[in-house]
């Protein structure tokens, strides 16, 4: 879709079910476009949030997850939701397989070895127990709870890593 947008209009673009304020800024020598968005702080101050990449990496994960969920299914998981959000964070594909309940964690980076390693402490506490919760909330009973980290690369190629950390390390009491 393009817009013809005068410098320092507003554009309002509805994704999904977040409605994002996008301003369009011109480089001094009026060839290139930047895109911010701006949300409100708790001082009640706007402040730029996102890069001029925003929308295609928005872009890039809901397609990493589209394909994600296709490679699950094909493996025999069932899903059971796509970004999940709880109060502890979100979880990108909640899927169940055989008796076992399961947070899969999507990334999507320039190489697999990236992808593997850019999920911090923190990330991993979130998704534990979001993980957690949701098992609480749902009528049925699991076996065993994990979490798998699906990466993918920029030329296609795609690993799962199965019980990528252990739950239990990561929950908080």
């Amino acid at each position: 879709m393009c817009y013809n947008i005068k410098d320092g209009e507003y554009l309002r673009v509805k994704i999904v079910s977040a409605a994002v304020a996008f301003k369009i800024n011109r480089d001094t020598d009026g060839s290139s476009n930047f895109i911010s968005s701006t949300h409100q702080t708790r001082s009640n101050r706007l402040r730029v949030c996102e890069s001029k990449n925003s929308i295609e990496n928005y872009e890039k994960g809901i397609s990493a997850e589209l394909y994600a969920e296709k490679k699950l299914k094909s493996d025999g998981y069932s899903i059971l939701g796509k970004r999940v959000r709880t109060s502890y964070g979100e979880i990108d594909i909640l899927a169940k397989k055989d008796n076992d309940l399961i947070a899969v964690e999507v990334k999507q980076r320039r190489t697999l070895d990236i992808a593997k390693g850019c999920i911090s402490m923190k990330q991993r506490s979130r998704i534990s127990n979001s993980l957690m919760y949701m098992a609480s909330e749902l009528d049925e009973s699991f076996e065993n709870y994990r979490v798998d980290v699906l990466c993918l690369d920029s030329v296609g190629r795609c690993e799962c890593i199965e019980n990528a950390f252990s739950v239990a390390d990561f929950i908080s009491c």
